[in-house]
C-alpha cells in the first residue's frame, strides 16, 4: 500500500474513534442529568428535639384527624379510640388537692403564686408535664422544670417556677414537694395564694372537644409523610400571641371546677 493511503486511513480511524468517545461521553452526561431522582424533603419532626410530635392551631377537624397549623406548615394528626385527650379548663384553689401535681409560678419566700397549673399524677409521677403534652410556660415565656427537678430562677421580677406533688393544703395555700432526680433529695416549697392567683387544670376529654382555632399538642408516631398517629392530644385556648411560643394559653371555660 502506498504511504499516502496508509497515512490517510490511520488519520480517519483516529478521528472516528475520537468522535465515538465524544458522543459516548455526552450521552453519559445527559443520562446522569436526567436520571437522578429528586429527593423529597420531609417536614421537621419536633419530637426529635424533645417536644410534641405536632403542636399549633387546629385548622380543620374531621371524624378521624385534625390539621394542625404552625410556623413550619400544616401537619395531619390522626386519632382513634386509643388516643388520650385532655382539655385545659379554669380551676380554683379547691381543685388543688393532696396528691395532685402542680406547676406554680410565683415570687417571694414563701412563694406567692401568680399562676397554678394542676394535673393528675401519672405512671411517671408528676414528671410528665401538664396536660399530657407540652408543659406550660411561666410569665417569662419559658418552660418550667418538671417535677423531677429543683426550682430555678426565671429572672423576671424574681418569678420562678415550682413543680411537683402537693403534700398538704391549707385555706390560703399548699405545699409542693419537689424531687431532685439526680441527688434523690426532696424539697418542700410553701406556696401562698391571694385574690390575684389564677388556676387551670387538665381534665379528661374526647375528640368532641377539638375545635378549629384551638391549640393542641400531640404526641405519637410520625410517618414518612410527616403525619402523626396521636397517642395523646392536649387541648387549650390560644393566648394573646396565639398558640406559639410566648403566647400564654388560656383555659377553656365550662369544665368542672371553673372559677
Amino acid at each position: 500500500m502506498p504511504v499516502n493511503r496508509l497515512v490517510t486511513a490511520t488519520v480517519a480511524t483516529a478521528l472516528g474513534g475520537a468522535l465515538v468517545l465524544g458522543l459516548a461521553a455526552c450521552g453519559s452526561s445527559n443520562n446522569s442529568g436526567t436520571a437522578a431522582p429528586s429527593s423529597r424533603q420531609q417536614p421537621p419532626n419536633p419530637a426529635r428535639r424533645g417536644g410534641p410530635a405536632a403542636s399549633g392551631t387546629v385548622a380543620e377537624v374531621t371524624a378521624a384527624n385534625i390539621e394542625v397549623q404552625n410556623s413550619s406548615g400544616q401537619v395531619t394528626v390522626n386519632f382513634s379510640g386509643a388516643t388520650t385527650f385532655t382539655d385545659r379548663v379554669s380551676a380554683t384553689l379547691v381543685d388543688v388537692t393532696q396528691g395532685s401535681c402542680v406547676v406554680v409560678t410565683g415570687t417571694g419566700q414563701p412563694m406567692l403564686a401568680r399562676n397554678v397549673e394542676i394535673s393528675t399524677v401519672t405512671a411517671n409521677g408528676c414528671a410528665g408535664g401538664f396536660g399530657g403534652g407540652a408543659q406550660p410556660r411561666n410569665g417569662t415565656g419559658q418552660r418550667p422544670p418538671s417535677g423531677s427537678r429543683a426550682p430555678r430562677p426565671s429572672g423576671a421580677n424574681g418569678a420562678r417556677p415550682a413543680a411537683g406533688k402537693v403534700t398538704a393544703v391549707t385555706g390560703n395555700g399548699f405545699t409542693v414537694q419537689e424531687d431532685n432526680q439526680q441527688t434523690g433529695a426532696t424539697t418542700d416549697v410553701q406556696v401562698t395564694v391571694d385574690a390575684n392567683t389564677t388556676y387551670a387544670k387538665s381534665v379528661s376529654a374526647d375528640s368532641g372537644a377539638l375545635k378549629v382555632g384551638e391549640c393542641v399538642a400531640a404526641t405519637g408516631q410520625t410517618d414518612d409523610t410527616g403525619a402523626v398517629t396521636a397517642r395523646t392530644i392536649a387541648i387549650s385556648q390560644p393566648g394573646p400571641n396565639g398558640c406559639g411560643a410566648g403566647g400564654r394559653q388560656r383555659t377553656n371555660n365550662g369544665g368542672n371546677g371553673n372559677g
